[in-house]
């Protein structure tokens, strides 16, 4: 199981920082395909944009790795509820996470004891 993370500021401007980092880190294993790398890399950017807008920072991007899976995970230090909302699709603002729930197998929640919250997804990924 491979691990990798990278701490942000909660700060808009830094999405662009992750998204790159998560696809750098991608791109190392070698042997990942480009279609998943692409899902995976949107599922980094929403999540994490979920976290810079609705919550209190310091943001950490995780990637983990076993055999056939990519968990990514978004940890944020708490704030306001926004995991899971119930907006149509026309919506311009929150349909992040319904593209998650498309480019993913699982994903979830959890609250963490010191009071911040995960919010992750699942890719299934098979090797070139």
């Amino acid at each position: 199981m491979i691990l990798e993370s990278f701490e942000f500021d909660a700060s808009p401007l830094r999405i662009r920082e992750v998204r790159s980092w998560a696809r750098e880190q991608l791109a190392a294993a070698g042997d990942l395909p480009d279609e998943a790398i692409t899902d995976i890399v949107l599922i980094v950017n929403e999540l994490a944009t979920n976290a810079v807008r609705h919550a209190a920072g310091p943001v950490r991007a995780r990637l983990v790795r076993s055999d056939a899976t990519i968990w990514v995970g978004v940890e944020d230090a708490g704030g306001a509820a926004w995991f899971d909302p119930a907006a149509p699709v026309s919506a311009p603002l929150g349909t992040g996470l319904t593209l998650v729930a498309a480019c993913s197998r699982r994903r979830g929640h959890f609250h963490r004891g010191d009071g911040g919250r995960t919010v992750w997804a699942e890719i299934p990924v098979a090797s070139q």
